[in-house]
């Protein structure tokens, strides 16, 4: 490669966040990225069969149709699922032979928002370094067209087989007669699983919000406590035994107990590591550095070994994969379940709490007031897209000496009180600020501490 092109690759914007490419519909992502992304999809994986499908999004079935003429102009043939969860279609690329797929959703972000997630010939997302390689072939935009274009056929019955195999994972099936869950899909396609899968085993499930609609007209499409409330109200009325709350495309579920309380991700993570550590104790469990430190308590009660990492679905998920991991988890209710797929799924979070709920004939309430209790927060300080490495630097400066951890951000352990982590968003132009300890009041004088100097950092 010519030093020019090198330059002129390292002045252009990073496409790829945390967790693949997203942007304004319209104009950060339009129809002529998604041909430069199928196209340098096709450069990257030459004669294989790429997978395609997209979630609900009003912008979808544009930025679909833009991958797939990229896609088949350079010789690619093309099997278009339609719509489907992201976790069904990683499964669908694992097991067809010699195939790669990109899923077009910009996963929890608000409804104008859309963008790519690029998933390799394992059923993972690309790593790091095909994502490099993709950025600088979507940058150089020349491509080498195919003689012949390549064939597309359509597969919406395709995630047929992803249900097959995620009821196998259904060990407590002559219980889930006996629940009542309310499952708000928030409008996302997260409707064409979890809600079927349960009621298929008999369990009484009220559906909120469970239209697929791009526009998200039920709720903000992340499923923060905050956008929880019909949820919660909802369950409180029925006298429902839990609630499901999944995010735009499926890949992540968050849960009310009984009572109506929105648990947070790490609890129910924790909760399910300490079921399937019962039955594999020294199991190796993935989370990344802001995770709470109730997994790492469950770990050493049973023995299990805790690998941590940066934080995004494609460190975890690459990470399980690599280590032989049983299960990987993260704070905002993403759940890996090595035995079905290492990949964010949340209909296998929501069968692996089922299954917790029935063998131990406890309410979900109960389960997680088992588990030791930790409290944290969790912030957003707002911050310029280009000013969020001068803010990480610049607390590294005021931090020096102090600094616990560098993986990701940079992490505080207090000795005796708990930690702060604050790291750059990699999807939104902002820092975040975690804090955790084992008290209220411990939280917070992390907070008067430490928040200044956040806020001060990043203007």
């Amino acid at each position: 490669m010519e030093a020019k092109e090198i330059s002129r690759f390292v002045k252009a914007p990073r496409l790829f966040g945390t967790n693949g490419i997203r942007g304004v519909a319209g104009k950060e992502i339009d129809s002529a990225l998604a041909f430069r992304v199928g196209s340098a999809l096709g450069t990257l994986f030459p004669k294989h069969k790429i997978l395609i499908g997209r979630d609900g999004r009003i912008s979808s079935p544009m930025l679909l149709e833009g991958v797939a003429a990229g896609l088949l102009a350079h010789g690619n043939s093309v099997e278009d699922l339609g719509l489907i969860t992201t976790p069904a279609l990683e499964f669908l690329v694992k097991n067809t032979a010699s195939s790669a797929g990109v899923m077009i959703t910009a996963s929890h972000n608000p409804p104008e928002y859309n963008g790519f997630k690029v998933v390799d010939s394992d059923g993972i997302e690309i790593d790091r370094s095909k994502e490099e390689k993709m950025e600088l072939l979507i940058h150089r935009d020349k491509w080498q067209a195919s003689y012949q274009s390549g064939q597309r056929v359509r597969n919406e019955g395709g995630i047929r087989s992803y249900f097959e195999k995620v009821q196998t994972h259904v060990f407590a099936r002559d219980g889930i007669g006996n629940l009542k869950i309310v499952i708000d899909t928030g409008n996302g396609v997260a409707e064409l699983t979890t809600p079927s899968l349960l009621r298929k085993f008999g369990a009484h499930v009220i559906g909120i919000n469970d239209v697929i609609d791009g526009e998200f007209p039920g709720r903000n499409s992340e499923p923060r406590p905050e956008n929880l409330g019909a949820l919660s109200r909802i369950v409180r009325e029925e006298k429902a035994d839990l609630g499901i709350a999944h995010d735009g495309d499926g890949d992540r579920a968050i849960f009310v107990d009984e009572t109506g309380i929105v648990q947070p991700g790490d609890r129910t993570l924790a909760l399910i590591e300490d079921e399937l550590l019962r039955d594999h104790p020294g199991a190796k469990v993935v989370t990344p550095i802001n995770t709470s430190m109730v997994v790492s308590e469950i770990a050493s009660k049973r023995k299990g070994k805790l690998i941590l990492t940066k934080v995004g679905s494609i460190e975890v998920a690459r990470t399980v994969e690599r280590v032989g991991a049983l299960l990987g988890g993260e704070e905002n209710g993403g759940i890996f379940y090595a035995p079905h797929h290492p990949v964010r799924d949340g209909t296998i979070a929501a069968v692996l709490v089922v299954n917790a709920i029935i063998r131990n004939g406890k309410s979900l309430s109960k389960l997680l007031d088992g588990l030791p209790k930790f409290y944290m927060v969790k912030e957003k300080i707002p911050c310029k897209e280009g000013g969020k490495d001068r803010a990480i630097k610049s607390l590294e400066a005021i931090l020096k000496g102090r600094i616990s951890s560098s993986l990701d951000g940079i992490r505080v352990d207090l000795e005796g009180r708990g930690w702060i982590l604050v790291r750059a968003s990699g999807t939104e132009p902002l820092l975040r600020l975690y804090v955790e300890a084992k008290t209220e009041s411990h939280v917070q004088e992390i907070l008067n501490e430490f928040r200044p100097l956040v806020v001060k950092a990043s203007r």
